[in-house]
């Protein structure tokens, strides 16, 4: 989805036909836009292969990855980064965590110790027995868009408190992580649904004929299309290409993996010195800015005090049309290796809502310079 609506190459139009996106992010870097977990969008493998769990998800991208670089032996050098958005909260920082603990490991059988530089989060549901807290602030929001009534917010402020409870007891025992999920769909979340606005991006109306509130049908047609199915060498055998995979959502579901929380994982990577940015659209409520800027702040990591005592800046991003100007793109408070970014004007997919802010935003990433 990402490749062909947000930071790929090319983006996929109305009438099914392609145009060249100048945002895309191969600009400067090589990008391998992955679907996973296994039997998500068109990939595909046997039970062994199948993933119930993180610990899945990272071990079957490790050993994607070996396979690729055994295949491109010319790029085993080049610095490597693991991005997502939304869920990615969950997998990005899983997969680099296992591709960390197996570079420690100094392996000598064959198996190729993968460059990882660092991570980078949009929107993501990382840490939720924090992020859940702040969902009611959104009904204060930079917009003035009315989403919820003065009794609601204070409903949900208190359903908050259980939510976080349940949260945090999953973290523990998992036969409760299905309750902390249902908890935040259907408190911290349906409560919104009658503003009748894209929970995804505030700032839209819902389409009300898909339940993404997003019509990307052209999307779905292009991908089923028999040409390019050929051309990605699809196993003819596989069904058509699906936005979202009900079956293995709901593994991860019953697994309890939604509500559990993978922030160590990035304290880990920070305090081994590999860099990190987190992200987000100000106009998504799923995974909303506060939430997210909330959990970095409460990260426990050797930079913790120098990133919660550093100065909030004004985040630009140079005009096309005159590189000696520059626009306010939102607002970033970065320390040493580890930095949280607030968009402004974009919602759950900064890429699709302001392509030059989070190009500029990557490639300063990728070149170590501050954002």
């Amino acid at each position: 989805m990402a490749m062909l609506a947000e930071n790929g190459p090319c983006k996929i139009l109305p009438d099914v036909t392609t145009e060249v996106n100048p945002y895309s992010w191969t600009t400067k870097a090589n990008v391998i836009w992955l679907d996973q977990p296994t039997s998500v969008g068109f990939s595909h493998g046997g039970q062994r292969d199948q993933d119930y769990n993180e610990t899945n998800v990272g071990e079957n991208i490790y050993w994607f990855l070996q396979g690729f670089l055994e295949k491109h032996p010319e790029l085993v050098d080049r610095e490597f980064f693991v991005t997502g958005e939304s869920y990615g909260g969950h997998y990005v920082p899983v997969a680099a965590h296992y591709i960390w603990e197996k570079n420690c490991e100094n392996s000598s059988d064959g198996i190729v110790k993968i460059n990882l530089q660092g991570i980078a989060i949009g929107n993501g549901l990382t840490n939720p027995a924090i992020q859940y807290l702040y969902n009611a602030d959104m009904a204060n929001n930079a917009y003035n868009i009315s989403l919820l009534t003065p009794s609601q917010v204070r409903q949900m402020r208190i359903d908050a408190v259980e939510c976080v409870a349940l949260t945090s007891e999953c973290q523990q025992y998992s036969v409760n992580c299905a309750k902390a999920q249902g908890c935040w769909q259907e408190k911290l979340i349906r409560p919104f649904a009658g503003s009748e606005r894209n929970r995804y991006d505030i700032r839209r109306w819902c389409h009300p004929d898909f339940p993404l509130c997003y019509d990307f049908s052209n999307i779905h047609v292009y991908l089923d299309s028999d040409h390019v199915r050929e051309m990605l060498h699809v196993d003819p055998g596989l069904g058509p290409w699906l936005e979202i995979n009900n079956n293995v959502m709901q593994t991860f579901v019953t697994d309890g993996d939604w509500s559990m929380s993978y922030h160590t994982y990035v304290a880990d990577l920070l305090n081994d010195n590999l860099r990190a940015v987190i992200y987000a659209g100000d106009a998504d409520l799923v995974c909303n800015w506060i939430g997210n800027q909330a959990w970095t702040l409460s990260l426990d990591w050797k930079g913790k005090d120098g990133f919660n005592a550093a100065e909030e800046r004004i985040f630009t991003h140079p005009l096309l049309s005159n590189r000696s100007s520059s626009v306010d793109a939102g607002v970033v408070r970065s320390f040493e290796n580890f930095a949280f970014v607030r968009v402004y004007d974009a919602g759950h997919m900064v890429p699709m809502d302001q392509p030059a802010v989070a190009l500029a935003l990557l490639n300063k990433f990728l070149a170590n310079e501050d954002l």
